[in-house]
């Protein structure tokens, strides 16, 4: 009796993460409002939700593992489609560093992840001001051990995904092109939270 009940609540929880991925998705489609439609978020946040609360349960450590993931998908997304995270994004991930908030781990990762998007920021110009703020802010809900490891793993998929670009394409016309970093800092994020588990 105890399993069914313990299922029921986790069928509640993943379809309610559907319910509000598809929501997020048709406010994020209002607020980009061009021609060129965001990435459906909606089951990728529903897979992420099921994940966490399957290895954490129904605590606190599930639903900070579950909001971070999924703002930090909408913000990929938003990022996607206008080459842009809007602020918004950053303040809600400061926000859910609050729960289980631990101050000087919060401090020093605000202050200490964003260094090397800051430093290649006003070197090559080639890192925008919204990945900046978004290590800040990741790096303040992580600490920075964390905020770390999701900047190497976010990286190493960016890189990944770029060199499998050309090598399809066979061609090096786009080597200069930036591509939107903030989904695979949601993925560098998703990597770090599992490989913490």
């Amino acid at each position: 009796m105890e399993w069914t009940q313990r299922f029921d609540l986790f069928l509640a929880c993943v379809l309610f993460s559907l319910l509000a991925g598809l929501l997020c998705d048709m406010a994020l489609r209002q607020y980009i409002k061009q021609a060129g439609k965001p990435p459906v978020t909606a089951g990728v946040v529903m897979v992420v939700t099921a994940v966490f609360t399957g290895l954490y349960g129904f605590t606190l450590t599930a639903l900070r593992c579950v909001l971070l993931c999924h703002i930090l998908i909408l913000a990929g997304a938003a990022d996607i489609a206008t080459r842009e995270i809007p602020d918004i994004f950053h303040l809600l991930i400061a926000t859910v560093g609050l729960v289980g908030f631990h101050p000087f781990s919060a401090l020093m990762g605000f202050l200490l992840v964003p260094l090397p998007f800051l430093a290649a920021a006003l070197k090559t110009g080639k890192i925008g001001g919204g990945d900046v703020k978004l290590m800040a802010a990741s790096g303040f809900a992580l600490g920075v051990r964390d905020g770390f490891w999701m900047m190497v793993w976010g990286l190493a998929m960016a890189l990944l995904w770029n060199q499998c670009r050309h090598w399809r394409r066979k061609t090096v016309s786009t080597a200069g092109a930036s591509i939107p970093l903030a989904p695979f800092l949601a993925v560098g994020c998703f990597m770090t939270l599992l490989a913490n588990a």
